[in-house]
């Protein structure tokens, strides 16, 4: 084991020398761009409407439906389209070179964090690379942020508050007012915290954060940001709940209830781990048990996955990467298809049950260990093997 651990470090030295992180950086971005060479789906042409309505000084809440989330994204939009003059090509691209950067800043931090290794497994990751370069959701802004947050707020569960710890907090809430993707983990920080009043902060200023983001756009756009924000539902494909969970418990649960109910019982379940473990883990169980999955959400477990590598979140990222390959919403390469035509959701349900493993195998490792250890051992004692 002790040679084991020497040998890492020095692959962990081998792979900080500077010149290899520019190159993984340089190439992280350049396939970025070729991704987005390919084309483009749905959601860039939402991104044009919202633009255009920008221009126009209109509302964004009350003039489209195709808008879903806090103001920071549309605000980013709306200036990416200044610096564009209007070119479409431009502006596709720079939004491209935007998430690109921000694919760059987590893997700054996982770098510092969890090393070389993993840092680079992120960025050059297949489904990172095409959700960023073709699909260009910014899921990915709201991740970073999370992170950038839990950075502060991990140095602060068991001291005064300071400075660095309400930073944190803020940071938190310009993350849901990007994407309200962490919009349960503000509990799960809280149950780390001591103290009813510290739990309550941590738990109510990035929501009031996120809230007080829609107040310039409330008096119009009332009725858009309730129906199409607060009220937003995807394509409700359910697969983990169809499939995962129990017809009993399906008679009294709707399947978003089912993914409330786990993201609240997580929060105590990881309730020792630090903050950035506890963000990792939660995306995990954020997308797995979500009563809606598309393509976009591939993206958001990658940190988990390269955190946790296995040969779960691995067969994960083959699974995901030729589906995002083949995918009509995808890179759509048609020939490759031809190879394995599978239906979409078979493809989902399979991720979807890998991504469920791999956060069992996370959370409970000795207990599976042990129980694979006894179920070995009463089954060679069955066969004669040993007495």
């Amino acid at each position: 084991m002790h040679i084991l651990s020497i040998h890492t470090a020095k692959v962990e030295q081998v792979l900080q020398l500077r010149w290899l992180l520019v190159t993984v950086v340089v190439l992280g971005m350049v396939l970025r761009l070729l991704a987005a060479a390919r084309g483009h789906n749905f959601d860039f042409e939402s991104f044009i409407i919202v633009a255009d309505i920008a221009r126009d000084g209109g509302n964004v809440y009350a003039d489209t439906l195709r808008y879903n989330y806090g103001p920071i994204w549309f605000l980013v939009i709306q200036a990416i389209d200044q610096l564009a003059v209007r070119n479409e090509f431009a502006f596709r691209y720079l939004i491209v070179i935007l998430l690109s950067l921000v694919d760059v800043g987590i893997f700054a931090i996982l770098l510092g964090r969890l090393g070389a290794l993993a840092a680079y497994l992120f960025l050059l990751n297949p489904i990172s690379i095409m959700i960023t370069g073709y699909h260009s959701q910014f899921d990915n802004l709201a991740i970073l942020l999370g992170l950038v947050a839990v950075t502060f707020l991990d140095e602060g569960f068991d001291k005064p508050p300071n400075k660095r710890r309400y930073l944190g907090l803020l940071i938190l809430g310009l993350s849901l007012m990007v994407k309200h993707i962490l919009f349960v983990f503000p509990l799960w920080l809280a149950i780390k915290e001591r103290g009813i009043k510290r739990k309550l902060e941590v738990i109510f200023l990035p929501l009031l954060v996120f809230l007080l983001g829609f107040v310039p756009y409330w008096h119009e756009g009332r009725e858009g940001i309730i129906e199409n924000v607060f009220l937003y539902s995807s394509f409700n494909n359910q697969l983990f709940y169809k499939w995962l969970v129990p017809a009993s418990i399906q008679l009294v649960l709707t399947s978003k209830l089912v993914w409330i109910f786990l993201l609240a019982s997580f929060a105590i379940i990881y309730r020792q781990r630090n903050g950035f473990d506890s963000l990792l883990l939660y995306t995990c169980l954020l997308v797995a048990a979500s009563p809606a999955v598309a393509n976009q959400y591939l993206a958001i477990v990658v940190p988990f996955v390269v955190a946790k590598l296995n040969p779960l979140t691995i067969l994960y990222t083959v699974i995901g990467t030729w589906f995002l390959l083949v995918n009509h919403d995808g890179l759509h390469i048609y020939r490759l298809q031809q190879l394995i035509n599978i239906a979409d959701d078979a493809y989902y349900l399979a991720l979807v049950f890998l991504l469920t493993s791999a956060l069992v195998w996370a959370t409970w490792p000795q207990q599976i260990v042990a129980f694979l250890n006894r179920t070995i051992h009463e089954a060679k004692i069955q066969l004669g093997f040993e007495q």
